[in-house]
């Protein structure tokens, strides 16, 4: 068999593909069809699975940030006036630990349009800083001291419960 050969019955092959892809079953054989499928009792599914209710602590909280730094987080818009950013997160993350002991394990920033850099390092700072404080709020609550005071065990037990606490690419 030649190239040409080749060619042109691949060629023919896809276009009888396209052809029988295209074809639509007549109305006697959709109707056969629906007979089929109640005899074999299939049902349609009409609703979504329950999958019960969502978690009390996501696995990770998303900041999402657009070009005029309007800032959302856990579906809910967040103020804007100096501050606002850190106070939404620190009590999102005090009633996540006060009413579980847990906190998301990951925080992920979505930037919409371009958010210019110093915007972008006003939000890392008061992101670090509402990470010290729960630190120390954690500290207190489990050793009654501070995170700096604690030994390097404690230290290295806490960056594993609260990972969130300890993370530094934002």
């Amino acid at each position: 068999m030649t190239v040409p050969n080749i060619k042109w019955g691949l060629s023919l092959c896809s276009l009888l593909l396209v052809a029988a892809c295209r074809q639509s079953p007549s109305p006697a054989e959709t109707s056969g069809q629906a007979d089929r499928d109640s005899v074999a009792g299939a049902r349609a599914i009409t609703a979504a699975p329950d999958l019960g209710p969502p978690p009390a602590v996501p696995d990770t909280q998303f900041v999402i940030v657009d070009s005029m730094v309007n800032i959302r987080m856990n579906n809910e818009t967040v103020p804007r006036r100096p501050g606002a950013l850190d106070s939404t997160l620190a009590s999102s993350w005090m009633q996540f630990y006060h009413n579980g002991k847990k906190l998301p394990s990951f925080l992920r920033f979505k930037y919409q349009g371009t958010v210019m850099m110093g915007a972008r390092g006003n939000i890392m700072d008061q992101v670090v800083h509402v990470q010290d404080s729960m630190r120390n709020h954690i500290a207190r609550d489990k050793y009654q001291q501070n995170f700096k005071q604690l030994d390097a065990g404690k230290q290295k037990e806490l960056a594993k419960d609260f990972p969130i606490l300890f993370q530094t690419k934002l």
